[in-house]
């Protein structure tokens, strides 16, 4: 078993890049800890250039399945030595993603939503991917900040953003 640090093997790694914030990765390692020597699932939402996965499947070197999925039909060409690795292209929240999600896996230890950032399509992915995450599982949502942006279908006041119904939960 690898021993190195979330952050370690991300600033590490050569090959497919991934722009992940560094001030998430000691975070990641502190809630990723416990799952680290399973056997688990892992659903990223949004993976644009691919490097994320290669850094899941070194910090969970015992992963049973790491699907990450995009919109961008780019990612359709993601290659990976690795045969745990899928890559889903597909808009997150529509029917024919979430089946294709589900016939490779549709029982997560761990979802990560780092996927549109908007309002909307987080509460969106949140409704239907919660339902698959395991028991004591782990939901993330990246990029938060977005949240508080008008822009983004967010905002502090706005009574139906992400924000506001994470708050209320």
């Amino acid at each position: 078993m690898n021993n190195l640090s979330i952050a370690q093997i991300h600033k590490q790694k050569t090959g497919k890049v991934s722009d992940k914030w560094a001030s998430y990765l000691p975070f990641y390692d502190e809630l990723f800890e416990k799952f680290r020597t399973q056997s688990l699932n892992l659903l990223e939402i949004g993976v644009q250039n691919g490097g994320s996965l290669e850094t899941w499947k070194t910090f969970f070197s015992s992963a049973n399945v790491l699907i990450g999925c995009d919109i961008d039909e780019k990612c359709g060409t993601l290659q990976y030595d690795d045969p745990r690795i899928h890559v889903v292209v597909g808009d997150a929240n529509q029917a024919s993603t979430v089946n294709k999600i589900a016939e490779i896996c549709n029982n997560f230890d761990i979802i990560i939503d780092d996927g549109s950032h908007t309002s909307n399509d987080i509460l969106n992915s949140f409704f239907i991917y919660f339902s698959m995450l395991k028991p004591g599982g782990v939901f993330v949502i990246e990029d938060t900040h977005t949240l508080y942006m008008n822009d983004w279908g967010g905002g502090i006041l706005n009574e139906f953003s992400a924000y506001s119904f994470f708050k209320k939960l």
